[in-house]
């Protein structure tokens, strides 16, 4: 069993779990703000997030994106009359049994089907209204929430780590720093982050992340220009693989990053 970590910040519940496999530790965080939960947590550690669920006064839960380590509790939710948003365009996927990888089972869990509700450009909490941010590139359906009153944003998986160093096969570096940008038109500090917890330098961090990624396009392009190939490009950046990139195989990668930059590149 997991020990879940509570604690709050500027009046945020936030409670984590962390995922220890093959090597590989990951953190993952669910938060509460006046009746709003904002992510649910992987239905591996359902007895403690749901658990915290219980001792807590909940109206409604909000996902910023389908994947399962932030929707496997949802189907609970959902359950016991607790209505979950999602952005419309992953109604569908919600609706069905999610089809997971091996690892991604072990890691995380199964994701059963719910019927989530439809996000609109605000959702409430019990005195406040958030904006909803469409910040698409790590899902096609990602969303943050921004709290203006609070200058602070819930970004799911948007930022974790200022050096991106693997991505999933479908993301979209591109779409992912002009999310970056959406983000930086806003007034805010604070980002309540899925994976990396409460950063109360965030706005820092989003800065330090995108103007990696902006270098980083700049590299690759330039290797690109003079002919490398993209397994040549991604040897030279990023010369050793990642533990989890053995373990997904290949599901998450460095390679997907260089790929991403050029192949996506084509299509703006």
């Amino acid at each position: 069993m997991s020990v879940l970590k509570t604690g709050t910040h500027n009046g945020v519940i936030y409670a984590g779990t962390t995922v220890e496999l093959f090597g590989s530790r990951l953190d993952i965080f669910v938060y509460l703000l006046e009746g709003l939960v904002v992510d649910t947590g992987p239905s591996r550690f359902a007895g403690e997030y749901t658990g915290f669920f219980q001792s807590q006064r909940i109206s409604r839960a909000a996902l910023t994106h389908f994947h399962e380590d932030h929707s496997g509790n949802a189907p609970w939710l959902c359950n016991h009359g607790i209505p979950v948003h999602i952005n419309p365009s992953a109604l569908g996927i919600c609706r069905k049994k999610a089809g997971l990888p091996l690892y991604r089972h072990f890691f995380w869990g199964k994701r059963e089907p719910f019927s989530p509700r439809p996000l609109d450009s605000t959702i409430e909490t019990e005195r406040k209204s958030l904006q909803v941010l469409k910040v698409p590139g790590h899902s096609f359906d990602h969303v943050a929430l921004y709290d203006p009153e609070e200058g602070a944003v819930f970004t799911g998986d948007l930022v974790v780590t200022p050096k991106t160093r693997i991505i999933m096969r479908p993301e979209n570096i591109h779409q992912i720093m002009d999310s970056l940008r959406v983000l930086l038109r806003h007034d805010f500090r604070t980002v309540y982050c899925g994976h990396a917890g409460v950063l109360e330098n965030g706005r820092k961090v989003v800065e330090m992340k995108l103007e990696h990624l902006e270098n980083l396009t700049d590299e690759v392009l330039e290797l690109r220009r003079k002919g490398w190939s993209i397994k040549a490009i991604n040897k030279k950046i990023f010369p050793k693989r990642a533990p989890l990139t053995y373990i997904s195989l290949n599901e998450w990668a460095s390679i997907h990053i260089i790929r991403s930059i050029i192949k996506d590149t084509l299509q703006l």
